[in-house]
């Protein structure tokens, strides 16, 4: 039985994510948000999900970390952060603009992207092994969206749909070495009128022990990072609401910036 409730959500979370409309968790079996009651089956689900896109000709690229600081953490009840995946279909190129139709709620997400220039397959991964297997990293916006009607209510239903992923895009790498103080980072979004100010500090204290952190999560599951795998590492700013015809400014000091239009 749960092993059927799986795929049906994996299957109506995939849909919704390719256009359908968003998973009423009430429609797909009753009582449903109370069946999916563990973060292991939430991962199984996400993971039936992934399935569904690679049998589709999607690639995995990465990762995305989520819930990173303690107030997103405390919103859900977790003790721990949340990961995603990337895929390839889902990364914009720097310049290209979003297009929101298809996404239900969007909201943009200032973000360190890590790219990997060997594994990480360790058991303790440290912050200093993130940074000397980084090939380079660069301000990132993350475009987070829920399939389900409304939005997750519990952290089995966010973490079952990919930590909302949605779609992300990398600006230029920075041309400064991955610094030992990346917690000293603060970033600026700005989306027209709006000014939203930002810590890397929010993110664990420092993005690389958002990535030490992914790296021995998925070797709890028997997999593990790889040279050229992407990671988004958690918000610098709070989530943000966006429109069409928004023009998104990210300021990152010393790691530059990244923009990005709606439409």
């Amino acid at each position: 039985m749960k092993k059927d409730l799986i795929a049906a959500l994996g299957r109506r979370l995939r849909q919704a994510g390719s256009g359908a409309t968003a998973v009423d968790s009430a429609a797909v079996d009753s009582a449903v948000a109370d069946q999916l009651d563990d973060l292991e089956m939430a991962y199984a689900v996400q993971g039936a999900t992934l399935d569904l896109a690679v049998a589709a000709g999607e690639r995995v690229i990465g990762y995305k970390v989520g819930l990173t600081s303690q107030p997103a953490r405390d919103t859900f009840g977790a003790v721990e952060p949340a990961a995603g995946h990337l895929l390839a279909g889902r990364l914009l190129e720097d310049g290209e603009p979003l297009v929101t139709a298809g996404l239900f709620d969007p909201k943009v997400e200032v973000e360190i992207a890590f790219t990997l220039s060997e594994a990480l397959p360790g058991p303790q991964v440290t912050a200093q092994d993130v940074r000397d297997a980084t090939a380079a990293v660069a301000p990132a916006f993350e475009i987070v969206d829920s399939r389900w009607r409304g939005g997750a209510r519990t952290l089995p239903m966010l973490v079952a749909d990919n930590t909302n992923a949605a779609r992300a895009v990398l600006g230029p790498p920075a041309n400064s070495p991955v610094s030992a103080d990346l917690s000293k980072i603060t970033a600026t979004l700005s989306t027209g009128s709006r000014t939203v100010p930002g810590s890397a500090a929010a993110v664990m204290g420092d993005p690389a022990e958002a990535v030490a952190w992914l790296a021995g999560h998925l070797l709890r599951g028997g997999r593990r990072l790889e040279a050229g795998d992407i990671v988004l590492s958690g918000t610098l700013c709070a989530p943000t609401a966006i429109s069409v015809g928004d023009h998104l400014v990210a300021d990152l000091g010393e790691l530059g910036s990244i923009t990005l239009d709606v439409t």
